[in-house]
């Protein structure tokens, strides 16, 4: 019996070593904007090329976050095929216990969601944080 929980207890150190090192990319359509996302759907990494700068923000927005969808989707498939061939019939489990600890996936705008056209945001809280 305690060999068992031994054999356990290390497949769920190694379980936890991969899960860790899962990393989603994701990218906009136009390549101007490539996110590494963790499987917590923490932002770890942003790069925008010079062309990213030069559009629209709105553009822009809607570029970030479809880049951050794809990457945390493909973080979601990552840890789909680490934890299913370890946990099988418990991976549902597990997935929804690490759902539970992680923030929202972030959602498309609503259709017809209307962006401030103007660069010149409403600051007059001192904070530039929304």
């Amino acid at each position: 019996m305690m060999r068992k929980f031994e054999e356990q207890a290390a497949q769920a150190g190694r379980l936890r070593e991969r899960v860790q090192e899962i990393k989603g990319q994701g990218r906009s359509a136009d390549g101007s904007v490539t996110v590494t996302v963790a499987p917590s759907g923490a932002v770890l990494d942003l790069q925008l090329t010079a062309s990213a700068t030069r559009q629209p923000h709105t553009s822009l927005q809607q570029s970030i976050m479809t880049a951050i969808r794809e990457g945390t989707q493909d973080a979601a498939r990552q840890m789909d095929e680490t934890v299913q061939p370890v946990l099988g019939d418990r991976a549902e489990q597990f997935k929804s216990a690490f759902n539970a600890h992680s923030p929202a996936p972030p959602t498309a705008p609503p259709e017809g969601s209307t962006q401030r056209a103007d660069d010149e945001d409403d600051h007059s809280d001192g904070s530039f944080l929304r």
